[in-house]
């Protein structure tokens, strides 16, 4: 996809899902829907890992010219599991805010001819290089965005069934 509408939709995505995380409610921002791995709340603190990952990841394969990078991540914390407060929400948004205009940045600074240019990147211990691109990132970014769009409105309705039953 070229740069300049990669780069909108993954403006709209990240727009969509600030919608999508301001309807729920404060009193909802706990909750763990059986057999999940985040609170609802925590949904916000794994986009902004996911954003920090890519981030590392695409400047990381610019610094060494597309060579090998092995990615390394410090863990997801602890409140992805158990959700956020209502200052955290804030704290939370107010990262992804600045998370997503690095990205952004980062991008729309890359040389024209390097957008589609992979680098092979391993991403776990024991795992094949996966070649990677910019466009590949802003494309992943946004797809991630707008899976947990959908999941919010669902995990806000399971909330709020479960509330009324028990």
């Amino acid at each position: 996809m070229e740069r300049k509408a990669a780069l909108a939709g993954f403006e709209a995505a990240r727009l969509q899902w600030e919608e999508a995380f301001a309807r729920v409610p404060d009193d909802a921002l706990h909750y763990l829907k059986p057999g999940d791995d985040y609170a609802l709340g925590g949904l916000q603190v794994h986009v902004n890992w996911v954003l920090a990952h890519y981030l590392r990841v695409f400047r990381g394969m610019v610094a060494i010219g597309f060579g090998e990078l092995r990615a390394q991540d410090p863990p997801l914390a602890q409140d992805a599991r158990s959700g956020i407060d209502a200052a955290g929400r804030r704290r939370t948004r107010a990262e992804m805010a600045r998370l997503h205009a690095e990205v952004k940045t980062a991008l729309e600074g890359l040389h024209e001819a390097d957008w589609t240019r992979k680098a092979p990147v391993v991403y776990a211990p024991g795992q094949e290089p996966y070649p990677t691109s910019a466009e590949d990132i802003v494309g992943w970014l946004t797809d991630h965005y707008r899976e947990h769009v959908e999941q919010c409105a669902e995990l806000i309705d399971e909330w709020r069934a479960a509330k009324a039953a028990g």
